[in-house]
């Protein structure tokens, strides 16, 4: 009899133990994909980092070489005439100011590459474009932000952008709005195209009749 309890206690012991163990791993079973889980995104999230630092294309919105400007080109514009004759012809003397490091692109940059430059009038003003903007003459270099060559200008650059008036353009008029659009890059980074709005001060005089 005491040899039958005996191997009924060490039965329930066996048995309860098994249950213990099994208890354990079940319960460790859900952390354990949480965790594999876990890292699966995380090498996720390396791979699409490293995937897009090796794409080749160039950093948008990074900051310039030695903390250098994020506004690295500065426009302004003139016209020689003191005043403008409605129905007349004018030209509008465009400048950049470019900042050491930085270029920008030439109006005749080619596709299938950096933005380039445009110089043209706002709309909704009593003023027309006349014919083509002319511009300074751009360098040709190879640009390794996207692995071509490239027509840039660095320092400075001109242009003349002809303007024709319109024939009912009265004194009320006091501005003329030139938009200038371009991509400044270093050799390193390229900031994403953006366009300037000069506002340019006008007085307009009637056409002289005869």
């Amino acid at each position: 009899m005491s040899k039958r309890i005996s191997t009924m206690m060490l039965a329930l012991v066996v048995a309860g133990s098994a249950a213990l163990v099994a208890g354990t791993l079940a319960c460790g079973s859900p952390d354990s994909e949480a965790a594999a889980g876990s890292l699966s995104s995380q090498s996720a999230s390396e791979s699409s980092a490293s995937g897009a630092s090796a794409s080749g294309s160039p950093s948008r919105a990074a900051p310039g070489p030695g903390g250098m400007s994020q506004d690295p080109v500065h426009w302004t514009a003139e016209i020689d005439e003191e005043s403008l004759v409605a129905g007349g012809k004018v030209t509008v003397g465009v400048r950049a100011t470019i900042d050491p490091g930085w270029y920008i692109y030439s109006i005749t940059q080619g596709e299938g590459g950096p933005v380039p430059s445009r110089i043209s009038l706002a709309a909704d003003q009593p003023f027309t474009q006349a014919g083509d903007v002319k511009g300074t003459k751009p360098t040709v270099k190879f640009d390794q932000n996207f692995s071509m060559e490239v027509e840039m200008h660095e320092g400075s650059v001109a242009y003349e952008l002809p303007v024709q008036v319109a024939a009912d353009a009265g004194s009320d008029v006091k501005e003329i709005h030139v938009r200038a659009r371009y991509q400044a890059c270093t050799n390193q980074v390229c900031l994403p195209a953006q366009t300037e709005r000069i506002a340019l001060p006008v007085t307009i005089t009637p056409a002289t009749e005869g």
